[in-house]
């Protein structure tokens, strides 16, 4: 795999994380998904009314 292949590879899984985390910021306060020894967490501050 040539390294311009990876580097579009890369933009677009960073550019799909980020849409998906714009469609659904509103409901999204923590996000964990676990596969293997492989855990990946992302949180963002709510506001709690």
């Amino acid at each position: 795999m040539s390294s311009k292949n990876r580097l579009f590879s890369l933009i677009v899984i960073c550019l799909t994380i980020l849409m998906i985390i714009f469609l659904v910021k509103d409901s999204l306060c923590e996000l964990h998904y676990r596969k293997g020894g492989i855990e990946v967490a992302a949180s963002l501050a709510c506001m709690r009314s």
